[in-house]
């Protein structure tokens, strides 16, 4: 969102955001609990912005990071008896 129209978003600020709301295990797990949405939106925002060229040069290994993370909250939320968006 904000990045597409703005275009201020660095590479560093993605990294971050991926390792801190997406990969620290405090976090993976709160966000689990209390809203697996959010953790499905995260990874699909950071991958899109990837996709998109806002991200400019991600690190391979977060990007497969964020494919797993993807997956398994579209697991969980199926699991749960919910549809993910794109089902």
């Amino acid at each position: 969102g904000y990045d597409a129209t703005a275009q201020v978003m660095d590479d560093w600020m993605y990294e971050d955001v991926a390792q801190v709301y997406g990969f620290e295990p405090e976090m993976r797990r709160f966000l689990q609990d209390a809203n697996p949405w959010a953790q499905n939106a995260i990874a699909e925002r950071l991958l899109e912005a990837a996709s998109r060229g806002m991200w400019a040069e991600p690190r391979p290994e977060t990007l497969e990071k964020l494919r797993q993370l993807y997956l398994d909250s579209e697991t969980l939320l199926e699991a749960r008896g919910e549809t993910p968006r794109g089902a």
